[in-house]
């Protein structure tokens, strides 16, 4: 049997999350025969802990892994110690995108070790899914309080660090072909097993990818060198932004390069970009080669991962993540292109794996006690976080109402998730079900006329305090907030008055309107 018979909880909390889980840790049945005591990092004193005391440490890193005010003076004080017979065990929280993660509990658990006291837990790293690992970790500490071993209990919550320098090796479970038409649209199963990624629904999922060997041919034969091939391999040569074009033209000289540049031609230069690569920039301002390979190795950034939004609900689906993909590829200007990302995805086969990583995207995620009513808005591959929510919802929250509104271009080829969709509506996780396939009539009809047919309810909707949450293009998102804007004045009484004084903003401010937009 175990000796602890005390128990002490301290939190090091600068936002309010980790103060909250350890007042959750303090109040859990199976520790109520120990009277847990409960204080912040800096009230702790080691040295007046009795020797039977097991020490929960629940702490937050802030900034970039530095200590929260209320536990600054603790590292400190763990340094000076002399002797500490207490045991212990760390929970962590964190960001995994800043490059200290965890830092200040993983300096804590050192500092402990470095003390000899014992961990009778392996620490926990936590990012922004939190709430989910910490009930994984109560199993653990109880048992903890018979733990035997010298050795901690050892598990594999904490969060794996995987980024653009180390992403994680996936494999390809399934892909499927959702739509009929052109451009395909394509759902990817990628396998989570043993990753250590967590992630909730509305969370993002980058792809790590490398120029395809067609494309660098082409700047082989451009530069007539194939050492081109390696150099530019990793590099971007899509998104292109206005610092390497000006660096470009400043080695070229091209007059209308530097005008198209310039803070007055911002929509020109949007429309020559689009749809354009760094090798149309070459042939249409450079026609000499002026620019040379080794130019272009210092002017260019490297390639960076993309995102997507992912299509599954990681508290019901932990041990994979699925993707909505659209495969981008078309003709301009008697070239070929596909997408940097997109066509490499489209073509995997089951069994081949892929580089990403995940990252949390906590202004796109419904709320941990969601009880108001929840509008999805999305078009084309806009859909995959409302699949997700879907998701979420008839598995946390079978009583909340859902409303979705999808846009797409034909029924009989565009509908996707149909069948899962239908699903939703039978057993009553999805409420009801607007759809706007805007080729299947002569007049153009969008997602957002869907919405303004339906006025009177998204009114009565946003008078319950429900949450909105659009997914798709910029343009789309900015209709929808016109169209919003208009059912607010014209239904609500409530006309736009600027910026700051209208319907969106104050959405906006009371947490209730969420985008995620490209």
């Amino acid at each position: 049997m175990s000796s602890i018979k005390h128990l002490h909880i301290a939190y090091g909390s600068e936002s309010g999350n980790a103060e909250k889980i350890a007042q959750q840790l303090a109040q859990q049945d199976f520790l109520t025969s120990y009277s847990p005591t409960l204080s912040t990092l800096n009230e702790t004193d080691l040295a007046t802990l009795k020797q039977d005391t097991l020490l929960l440490i629940v702490t937050s890193s802030f900034g970039d892994g530095e200590p929260p005010e209320n536990a600054d003076t603790f590292a400190e004080k763990l340094e000076n110690l002399t002797a500490c017979n207490v045991k212990y065990a760390i929970f962590g929280l964190g960001d995994i995108t800043y490059d200290k993660f965890c830092g200040y509990s993983k300096q804590l658990d050192a500092l402990l070790q470095a003390k000899s006291v014992q961990p009778l837990i392996e620490r926990v790293d936590a990012d922004l899914n939190y709430q989910e690992i910490f009930k994984q970790w109560l199993p653990l500490v109880q048992q903890a309080l018979t733990h035997t071993s010298e050795q901690p209990i050892s598990h594999q919550l904490s969060v794996q660090v995987y980024g653009e320098a180390s992403a994680y090796q996936a494999k390809v479970l399934d892909i499927q072909h959702l739509a009929n038409s052109e451009p395909a649209v394509y759902h990817i199963r990628l396998s989570l097993q043993d990753s250590g990624i967590f992630y909730q629904a509305g969370d993002l999922i980058y792809v790590k990818v490398q120029q395809p060997d067609t494309l660098l041919a082409e700047y082989a034969k451009w530069f007539d060198n194939q050492a081109a091939i390696e150099v530019l391999r990793h590099k971007e040569l899509r998104l292109l932004s206005k610092n390497v074009l000006r660096d470009i033209q400043k080695i070229c000289g091209s007059s209308e390069l530097k005008d198209l540049t310039k803070i007055s031609n911002k929509k020109a230069l949007e429309q020559y970009l689009y749809g354009h690569d760094l090798l149309d920039v070459l042939r249409d301002f450079d026609p000499q080669k002026t620019v040379t390979l080794a130019d272009l190795e210092g002017i260019l950034s490297n390639l960076s991962a993309r995102a997507y939004s992912i299509s599954s609900c990681g508290k019901t689906h932990p041990d994979y993540v699925d993707l909505c993909v659209r495969r981008v590829h078309y003709d301009l200007d008697g070239r070929a292109y596909q997408g940097t990302a997109s066509d490499y995805l489209a073509k995997l086969q089951a069994g081949e794996f892929v580089s990403i990583f995940a990252q949390a995207n906590p202004n796109f995620r419904l709320p941990e006690n969601l009880n108001k009513p929840v509008v999805m808005i999305g078009s084309g591959t806009g859909i995959a976080p409302h699949i997700a929510f879907l998701q979420a919802l008839a598995s946390q929250y079978q009583s909340v109402e859902s409303y979705l509104f999808f846009g797409e271009r034909y029924r009989a080829k565009d509908f996707l998730y149909q069948t899962e969709l239908e699903n939703y509506l039978a057993n009553g996780t999805l409420t009801q079900l607007f759809t706007a396939f805007s080729r299947d009539q002569a007049e153009k009809f969008y997602v957002q006329d869907a919405l303004a047919q339906q006025a009177e309810l998204v009114w009565n909707l946003i008078q319950q305090g429900a949450y909105f949450y659009i997914c798709g293009s910029k343009a789309m998102s900015k209709e929808i907030d016109a169209t919003l804007i208009k059912i607010a004045d014209e239904i609500g009484g409530q006309p736009y008055v600027d910026d700051f004084n209208n319907i969106i903003a104050q959405l906006v401010a009371e947490g209730r309107l969420m985008r995620d937009v490209y």
